[in-house]
């Protein structure tokens, strides 16, 4: 999490092929994204668009949030997460639902059943079922990652929150469907810090993949399925950085290494044929001048970074981005 109301239907653009822009030698894009932007109220919108940001489309609108939206990897729908069910947003008992909608704007449905905060939706490799980070209106008790049918049945618990932790979510399958990873948040003295975790989708084999100290979150995984991006925050003046590690821990490699005074990144996905990176980024000339966010992608050694288009204010600017090339399927 780097630094979430309804529309009609929506003209959307089909997933054919589309440019990236960058330097010269650039290879092609293709594809369909989604993000989240702000709308001119403040509440989170789910939008989409080709990878180099060009005819976008708002998907929701409203007066609540929605976002942290994730393309489904079989067809062009759209999950994401909304409070728009919450009977009073102004009290202390919190209520988020995922809903799923299609690219067009249109067949809107909810997922989950407004019982306590699902949130952080990701879709299994048959985009049959989602993965989703919830509480079901026990908390600590009942918070964990779950897994259910993208109609809404067949919620089954993945994993539980151990002595020591606040919080399981961003949960993602891995390419095989066979995996999960997911950010597991605990204290440190009065610091919260996250940390990546993998688990067997059938709640068994749980491991820690990178350490607290890291404070990393927000994990994808590669297609080959042997690499996740990460964004991390490892000391407290950072203002983040995208990371690559291999699933089982080895191989740590920060592909940004910013300077916190002058630039931050967060929220990486890969490219569908993996030979990008997509994430949020931020940049600023010197430390007088305002920061500048954007979309921006690099290869998945760190090089050849640059905003897909040119970058706005924190307002303007898309978060939480997801790629897929339905062409290829």
């Amino acid at each position: 999490m780097f630094a979430v109301a309804l529309s009609g239907a929506l003209v959307v653009p089909t997933a054919s092929a589309s440019t990236v822009s960058g330097p010269p030698g650039h290879r092609q894009a293709e594809g369909l994204i989604t993000f989240m932007r702000q709308d001119a109220s403040g509440f989170w919108q789910t939008w989409v668009a080709r990878p180099d940001r060009s005819r976008q489309r708002q998907l929701t609108s409203g007066d609540a949030g929605s976002g942290w939206p994730v393309l489904s990897p079989r067809r062009a729908e759209v999950a994401f997460d909304s409070d728009r069910t919450d009977p009073d947003p102004s009290d202390d008992t919190g209520v988020n639902d995922v809903f799923v909608i299609r690219s067009d704007g249109t067949g809107l449905r909810q997922v989950t059943d407004s019982v306590g905060f699902s949130s952080d939706p990701g879709w299994s490799p048959d985009g049959r079922s989602l993965a989703v980070s919830a509480d079901r209106g026990d908390y600590p008790a009942s918070q964990g990652i779950y897994v259910l049918r993208a109609n809404g049945t067949g919620l089954r618990r993945i994993t539980t929150l151990p002595d020591g932790a606040s919080l399981d979510s961003a949960p993602r399958f891995s390419p095989s469907g066979r995996h999960l990873v997911f950010t597991r948040y605990a204290y440190e003295g009065d610091q919260e810090l996250g940390a990546l975790f993998v688990v067997r989708t059938d709640g068994t084999r749980e491991r820690q993949v990178t350490p607290y100290s890291l404070n990393a979150n927000d994990a994808t995984w590669s297609p080959d399925g042997r690499t996740l991006a990460l964004e991390a925050y490892p000391s407290p003046s950072s203002r983040g950085d995208v990371y690559t590690v291999r699933s089982d821990g080895t191989k740590l490699r920060n592909l940004t290494r910013n300077d916190a005074r002058l630039a931050g990144s967060g929220d990486p996905v890969w490219s569908p044929d993996g030979r990008r990176i997509m994430f949020l980024d931020s940049m600023r000339a010197n430390e007088e001048t305002e920061f500048a966010l954007g979309l921006a992608v690099m290869t998945p050694q760190g090089r050849r970074r640059h905003f897909v288009a040119d970058p706005g204010t924190e307002a303007q600017s898309e978060h939480q981005p997801d790629w897929q090339d339905y062409s290829r399927r």
